[in-house]
């Protein structure tokens, strides 16, 4: 009888425990042109699913293997390949050209998922939860009203103005290098005016960017049944950013602002394609990893630096597996394997990789980190220079500007890299800072985002300053109506001195008459 009872005592504490667990039915949209972006979304929704909730997935790209829980919805793109193609071989990295025609492609690509036949088979469905995979585009975070469901960003960087602006976050201007400046720790003098400069502009970007996207909003969401651009941008109830606080500057974070850095990293590797496992476990020198993104093409290096490479890869005695888009790479020596596509976070994390050649990615930096591979940066655009150059600072990078990439100074960077134990040392040590957290990457955005499902949006997490506009937020009408009370009071001190004195000599000169 006693057991009988404790066994039900045991169900109904089950039961409750239970009934407190909920499953939601969450959307994550992720119009970006680069892979490697969307592979953040794509971790984030595999955990999710992992843990009971319905996701559904609307992006460029799909998932090697299928998921249980996890539907995918497939949308064009703009093809990024010519752009790339031009940073490659025209050194138009962060030209403006270059610059404006990424924020074209990427309002397109949005565009082109919206208006795509699948995802509007689903716009009639029920949804709890709307996730936004942010890039350059943030029309889209109308999905949110239209199914009357909280929205969360996820951003793949660390944070700017632009996902700053989403929940109100300060931006510490005078304290923290932005992401596009770089740096660790205390700026000087010139320092902070570099980087109230560029925050300036960056504050231009914004402005022109919401502008520009505010017709797209429009003729996807109208006004007769969406709220305004600017009321949705400031409804975000969670942003999460790829980053961590070893990474760069510590800075001030809103509760509903989040770092999850290294989100895309498997705490336990997936097993490798059997080649490929095959050629890192014989590797008796260990192994150069090269890759320059899911964007940038290796095929597309101009012949006299791709000569440069091959000629420095045939004189080393370690292997190498590099990310090639095409067959094979031309002429390439016997201690290299090329292949289209490789699992990054998992070659990363082999113990024969010894050195990683790369664009300075910020999720493949996280995954050198994670993994304690030294890095040889060649930065090509955007964040990447400041990426690598903080990462040099740490004293587990080196940087080779693109520009000055020949046999001479490619063949003395990696030979540096392989000979020297002191960046492998120093890896190990910013591993075990970037993998020192109370909990896992992945455990804390699943947190949030059932945090933000279960309790509606979660308003209590809002920031009144994300109501205010930057006059009223930084206090410049208060200073201003504090200046112009201080002029009224000056003046009529001023007047009633001046009275009062004119009275007494009005009064003196009588007396003397008298």
């Amino acid at each position: 009888m006693k057991i009988a009872q404790g066994v039900a005592c045991a169900l109904v504490f089950l039961c409750c425990c239970f009934a407190q667990l909920e499953a939601y039915r969450i959307l994550c949209i992720y119009p970006s042109s680069g892979r490697s972006h969307v592979i953040v979304g794509q971790a984030l929704l595999k955990g999710l699913a992992e843990r009971g909730h319905d996701v559904t997935m609307v992006s460029p790209y799909k998932l090697s293997k299928p998921v249980p829980n996890y539907r995918e919805i497939v949308v064009q793109k703009v093809d990024l390949g010519q752009m790339t193609k031009d940073f490659l071989q025209k050194n138009q990295g962060n030209s403006f050209g270059g610059i404006v025609h990424l924020f074209k492609s990427q309002f397109q690509t949005a565009e082109m998922a919206l208006q795509d036949p699948k995802f509007q088979a689903i716009k009639n469905e029920h949804f709890d939860l709307v996730i936004v995979g942010y890039f350059v585009a943030d029309f889209v975070l109308g999905l949110g009203p239209h199914f009357n469901a909280p929205t969360v960003v996820l951003f793949s960087a660390g944070m700017t103005k632009l996902t700053a602006d989403f929940v109100g976050n300060p931006r510490a201007i005078a304290t923290v290098p932005h992401i596009m400046v770089g740096g660790k720790g205390a700026m000087d003098f010139l320092g902070r005016v570099k980087n109230f400069l560029f925050s300036c502009v960056e504050n231009v970007i914004g402005e022109v960017s919401e502008y520009v996207q505010t017709s797209y909003y429009d003729r996807h969401f109208p006004s007769d049944r969406y709220p305004p651009f600017k009321d949705v941008r400031r409804n975000v109830s969670l942003v999460l950013l790829n980053t961590h606080f070893s990474q760069a500057t510590p800075r001030p974070y809103l509760p509903n602002m989040v770092e999850v850095g290294g989100l895309q990293i498997k705490a336990k590797p997936d097993p490798l394609p059997e080649d490929i496992r095959e050629w890192l476990d014989g590797a008796e020198h260990g192994v150069v990893y090269f890759c320059l993104g899911s964007n940038l093409k290796s095929a597309d290096l101009p012949q006299a630096k791709l000569d440069a490479i091959l000629k420095t890869f045939a004189q080393l005695k370690q292997r190498v597996l590099w990310k090639w888009e095409s067959d094979s790479i031309p002429n390439a020596p016997p201690n290299v394997l090329s292949k289209a596509w490789l699992p990054q976070d998992d070659v990363l994390a082999h113990p024969n990789v010894k050195l990683f050649i790369s664009h300075g990615g910020l999720g493949g930096m996280a995954e050198a980190k994670y993994h304690g591979v030294p890095v040889l940066g060649i930065p090509i655009f955007a964040e990447q220079f400041q990426n690598i150059q903080s990462m040099v600072e740490e004293g587990i990078a080196l940087r080779l500007d693109y520009q000055e990439l020949d046999e001479r100074s490619f063949s003395r960077a990696v030979n540096i890299m392989v000979r020297e134990h002191r960046f492998a040392e120093q890896a190990k040590t910013i591993s075990a800072l970037f993998r020192d957290r109370p909990q896992s990457a992945m455990d804390l955005a699943c947190y949030w985002v059932e945090y933000v499902a279960r309790h509606r949006g979660a308003p209590q997490l809002h920031y009144p300053g994300a109501d205010m506009n930057y006059f009223q937020r930084e206090s410049l009408d208060v200073i201003a109506f504090l200046i112009v009370v201080l002029y009224v009071i000056v003046k009529v001190v001023k007047f009633v001195i001046v009275f009062a004195f004119r009275k007494m000599c009005k009064s003196s000169r009588k007396t003397k008459v008298q």
